[in-house]
């Protein structure tokens, strides 16, 4: 069955008319280190430089925009989760990846001219801040740190969907699982001793769309892991992971 979702924004040409969204507020003062935080960077030098930003909020499940809209804006999480992913066959998805506050998304590219290649969606409740491709272009042209800043963000970008393929490459559904697990653990993850819990809810079909698989494949799989003392669901939707160490043992099996 499929599943129904919001109906997708204006194209982003649109949104910085008035009634669609209106200008951000001050996003930070002084400037975060550039290597550790390139995107708190960006946003900071936008903010003193008074290059216009618009923020937007989202429910879960919102669609952001949708593979083939116009790409003219770059994307920056302010808070909550958004989830980007491909569609294939009939309504169904594969998650390329979750992104959490501190990331960038949308296309890697200030083209005016391109369009989007995934779609992004709400996976929790979030702000986004927007600054458009034009805008942003020309202001990396008068502070070359920002140029820099960016490019460190693209980087981390590539380093993403370089995991995603990881992640989908083993033919069976188990060590897909196992490596969706461990990326969720790494990005949003909180470790306590000797744990690491995902700090997000994640229902079983969300780890369905990681691992490329059905749903009733990845309940197995769960409890086949609960089983073997590997993980341990707490709380609806709270997964921890009891031990690290196995989970990547079965992520890095590619035989099926």
């Amino acid at each position: 069955m499929s599943r129904i979702r919001n109906p997708p924004l204006r194209y982003e040409n649109e949104i910085t008319h008035p009634q669609e969204a209106d200008a951000a507020a001050p996003l930070m003062t002084g400037h975060p280190p550039l290597w550790d935080a390139p995107v708190a960077f960006l946003l900071a030098s936008l903010e003193e430089a008074g290059v216009r930003v618009v923020e937007r909020r989202f429910e879960v499940g919102q669609t952001i925009y949708v593979r083939g809209n116009p790409s003219r804006h770059l994307y920056f999480v302010i808070d909550g989760v958004i989830k980007l992913y491909k569609g294939y066959r009939e309504h169904k998805e594969a998650i390329v990846t979750l992104l959490e506050k501190g990331n960038v998304f949308g296309e890697p590219t200030l083209r005016l001219e391109d369009v989007h290649s995934d779609s992004a969606e709400a996976a929790a409740a979030c702000r986004v801040t927007l600054v458009g491709k034009e805008a942003l272009a020309q202001h990396v042209q008068r502070d070359p740190r920002c140029a820099l800043a960016l490019t460190v963000a693209y980087a981390q970008w590539v380093q993403r969907n370089a995991r995603a393929m990881e992640r989908l490459i083993p033919r069976d559904i188990r060590p897909r699982l196992a490596a969706s697990l461990l990326e969720l653990a790494d990005r949003l993850g909180e470790p306590t001793e000797g744990e690491v819990a995902i700090e997000v809810h994640v229902i079983h079909q969300t780890l369905a769309e990681m691992a490329v698989s059905s749903r009733v494949g990845v309940s197995k799989e769960m409890a086949r892991l609960r089983r073997e003392g590997l993980i341990e669901p707490r709380g609806k939707g709270r997964i921890v992971l009891l031990d690290k160490l196995g989970l990547e043992e079965i992520a890095r099996n590619q035989v099926v």
